[in-house]
């Protein structure tokens, strides 16, 4: 009776917004607000930083939107969705289908972020739905987990921010730390082991969780992903979907315009616009599969905007600074990397956007690596791996998940808690000694 009157109060993923937002502005009242004033005035001047910030994400909110709704719209298409069914029903028992799910969303987040989100979510609905048509009862939130994994190795992946940011031409930090090529940092030996490493100690530990649980009864909310067929075919739909596709290739290939010629959040929702448009033949039916799909993301158009404004808090009022650079004012050669690492773990689950957060964390990090002599393509990666492990723990990313897997934020909560402490562990010894 206590324990499921324990589970009935964790607080759902808004509340845990509200509740990170409430604690960012106790803490900009109390400590943020260098000028002597009132309270009153305090708060008045919290307000407007989070009212700066509120709408400060809106490109990326609808970013994520897309790609869900994208994502959502080529899984219910029929024979994508007949394909996935497939795939769900090769393990032949829980484990095995954890252990496909997991791996499969973290060779996908390492590709690309965006990709590794979806596939890792769509796979642990379908693998779960297939497991039950076979008569055994797989564990939802385990698979669930299994299916977020992507977003705790992607950094040091392709679509790395951080990496791919100070490799370009005219970045902001170019003037103190130059260009560091991607062949220091996401494509050097040293990463791609550690990478590696990372898959082999998830997929160990979803292993032992799944041996080791007992049947889990555990509910879920999810809507019924009904297939939807491909319409007549137009051939306006079919050619302005042809069309993207192509532009998207040449640009890829030939473009001269960095940014369309890279992998991003932008390029994949391109594809996927186009790509949608040319499955379903016909524009009735493209918004049909569409509107199911915007329905989904209805979580993330409420939440972001109040991690936006979050963010406004802890910028504008230089604590996220401060904070970050009292963390490594006093570090030494030998202790810089682990603390960095620890930080950027931390700031993260305020600053939930890995771009976002290089931009204040980066340059203090990075002046005192320099300052030094320490390798800076090494303190780069050190602030990926930071970044990404504590994506277990944000609730802002888990939204699209939740929402595709119909998985309580609560059950999740625990196997996402294990897997961050394990691969946490793992990342800090390999920063300690290897950095």
């Amino acid at each position: 009776m206590i324990q499921r009157s324990r589970k009935q109060f964790f607080p759902s993923p808004f509340a845990l917004v509200i509740g990170l937002t409430v604690l960012c502005f106790l803490m900009v009242i109390i400590f943020g607000i260098k000028e002597e004033v009132s309270f009153g005035k305090r708060t008045l001047i919290s307000l407007g930083y989070w009212q700066q910030g509120f709408f400060s994400l809106l490109t990326f909110t609808l970013q994520m939107i897309m790609i869900l709704v994208f994502g959502y719209a080529l899984a219910v298409f029929q024979p994508v969705h007949l394909f996935l069914k497939r795939i769900a029903h090769i393990p032949k028992n829980k484990t095995q289908g954890v252990l496909m799910t997991g791996i499969i969303a973290m060779v996908g987040g390492l590709l690309n972020w965006g990709f590794g989100l979806v596939i890792g979510a769509l796979l642990a609905r379908f693998v779960y739905v297939a497991a039950k048509e076979k008569g055994y009862n797989p564990n939802p939130a385990l698979l669930a987990a299994a299916g977020y994994l992507g977003m705790a190795v992607w950094h040091g992946g392709l679509s790395g921010s951080a990496p791919l940011k100070v490799a370009e031409k005219g970045h902001f930090l170019e003037g103190k730390i130059g260009v560091i090529p991607i062949s220091e940092t996401i494509g050097s030996i040293s990463n791609f082991w550690v990478s590696i490493g990372l898959v082999f100690v998830f997929a160990l530990s979803l292993l032992v969780f799944s041996n080791s649980e007992k049947s889990a009864k555990i509910e879920i909310d999810a809507k019924p992903l009904k297939a939807i067929l491909p319409g007549k075919r137009s051939y306006f739909a079919f050619i302005i979907g042809f069309a993207m596709v192509l532009i998207a290739f040449f640009n890829f290939v030939f473009g001269s315009v960095p940014e369309l010629a890279s992998v991003n959040i932008n390029t994949i929702n391109f594809l996927l616009f186009g790509l949608t448009l040319i499955a379903y033949q016909s524009m009735g039916q493209f918004k049909k599969a569409i509107g199911s799909g915007i329905k989904s993301s209805i979580d993330i158009f409420i939440q972001f905007p109040f991690y936006a404004g979050i963010l406004g808090l802890m910028t504008h009022s230089g604590l996220l600074e401060e904070f970050s650079s009292g963390l490594v004012s006093n570090a030494s050669q030998s202790t810089l990397p682990l603390i960095s690492y620890v930080s950027a773990a931390a700031v993260n689950l305020i600053i939930p956007s890995g771009g976002g957060q290089f931009a204040v964390q980066g340059p203090i990090i990075l002046d005192s690596a320099k300052a030094m002599g320490m390798s800076i393509g090494k303190m780069v990666l050190v602030f990926s791996y930071g970044d990404q492990i504590s994506n277990l723990l944000q609730p802002f990313w888990a939204l699209p998940l939740i929402t595709i897997t119909g998985v309580k934020a609560k059950d999740l909560f625990k196997y996402c808690l294990g897997l961050c402490l394990i691969g946490g562990i793992y990342l800090g010894m390999v920063v300690y000694f290897l950095a």
